[in-house]
């Protein structure tokens, strides 16, 4: 059964599954789903259509599915997606979609968002991403599984930050950040592997190898990107961390951090 404080606000139409808990003087509008076990704590307001999974904890003071700051929406039913166990603490905010896109405004599941974190409308967020306390997503942001996005970092509408990437803080990305890189600065620019992060999950030193090679030759080589993505792919046949690497740098509109 839900445990929900006497002074939140808990709109007919809402559903929530068992053993959730609400704060005080919380508010949850008829079109919010939260959970099985998820925590909901105080002064936090979810609000147009809204999908939380289980097992999650949202903090307090929290705006999850408020209107986007884009003028171009007219009231459309967009949405936002949070995966289960993902934790969402104070102040932060999460805006759901406007129009253009899927209509959704995603956070995978096993994201932790800390304080006074954004997520802008459109953006998808993949799973066991970390954004330190007041890192900020413009619209329509793509950030792969397990990147790291440092505190009071800004990125830019429609950029895309790659699976394992790692953002440092007070950063300004203006452009792609590929997979398994490390960038920084204002603006951002790529200081090698993410070689600590790489580790802690597992790569294997064949892997990290190939990708120093790869990264060597888009980064570092007298090569331009196309140059270099072609002599990765005339070398044979390329390890799927390559690949990726390959990939996502081909899939660029706005140009990598170089």
């Amino acid at each position: 059964m839900a445990a929900i404080h006497a002074t939140a606000l808990i709109e007919p139409g809402a559903e929530l599954d068992r053993d959730v808990r609400v704060g005080p003087y919380t508010i949850i509008g008829a079109g919010v789903r939260i959970g099985a076990r998820t925590l909901v704590g105080s002064h936090t307001v979810l609000e147009g259509q809204v999908d939380i999974g289980p097992d999650c904890q949202i903090g307090s003071h929290v705006m999850i599915g408020g209107v986007p700051q884009d003028l171009k929406y007219g009231g459309e039913p967009t949405r936002v997606t949070i995966g289960g166990h993902a934790v969402v603490r104070e102040f932060a905010s999460i805006h759901r979609a406007s129009v253009g896109g899927n209509g959704v405004t995603s956070v995978g599941a096993h994201a932790y968002l800390m304080a006074y974190v954004h997520v802008a409308h459109n953006c998808r967020v993949g799973e066991h991403v970390i954004m330190a306390n007041q890192a900020s997503l413009s619209g329509h942001v793509e950030i792969g599984h397990h990147a790291l996005i440092g505190g009071m970092t800004g990125v830019h509408q429609f950029v895309r930050v790659g699976d394992y990437a790692f953002v440092g803080g007070c950063s300004a990305v203006q452009q792609d950040v590929p997979p398994y890189v490390k960038v920084s600065g204002h603006f951002a620019k790529p200081y090698g592997l993410n070689v600590v992060g790489l580790r802690r999950h597992g790569f294997s030193p064949e892997a990290l190898g190939e990708l120093k090679e790869a990264y060597r030759m888009v980064f570092a080589a007298d090569l331009n990107t196309s140059q270099a993505l072609a002599r990765l792919e005339a070398a044979g046949r390329c390890s799927p961390e390559v690949q990726l690497f390959i990939d996502f740098i081909k899939r660029s509109q706005r140009g990598i951090s170089k």
